[in-house]
């Protein structure tokens, strides 16, 4: 009985074994020559600045948005994916009972508890298209003043 526990643990293990290694790996995308992009991040191999246009899925908001990343020459950017949290209702409490004037105890109330901020998590980002694009706009002001 042991052994043919073994033998079958064994050829789970060989099974499991074998459908992870035939499992496709995370590559990088590749959407321009030169021009990739993995996880939060895009790399740009060519003499040119590249806008890489994403759509991003939030979790808790319906559709995501898009957006676009610029890529400077022969470097790396950081893909700025953030998803908005929102405010939701507390969760409802039995308030406190209170003495009526006669002596008599009021039934206590339901009340709402405080509103709670529950933040927003990126559940994906898909990357659409790389084109050259050497006029990336301006930064916003700082107001530093300086």
């Amino acid at each position: 009985m042991a052994n043919r526990l073994l033998i079958g643990l064994s050829a789970a293990a060989l099974i499991t074994a074998g459908a992870g290694a035939l499992a496709p790996a995370a590559f990088a995308k590749d959407l321009a020559d030169g021009v990739s992009c993995s996880g939060s991040t895009c790399r740009n191999d060519n003499d040119d600045a590249y806008r890489v246009r994403i759509r991003v899925s939030c979790m808790n908001f319906i559709d995501g948005y898009d957006s676009s990343v610029w890529v400077a020459a022969h470097s790396t950017a950081r893909v700025p994916a953030d998803c908005p949290g929102h405010w939701k209702q507390g969760p409802s409490r039995l308030g406190t009972p209170k003495m009526d004037s006669d002596g008599n105890w009021s039934s206590p109330t339901w009340e709402n508890g405080p509103d709670e901020f529950e933040p927003g998590f990126v559940t994906d980002i898909e990357y659409l298209s790389a084109t050259v694009d050497n006029n990336r706009p301006a930064p916003a002001p700082s107001g530093s003043g300086s």
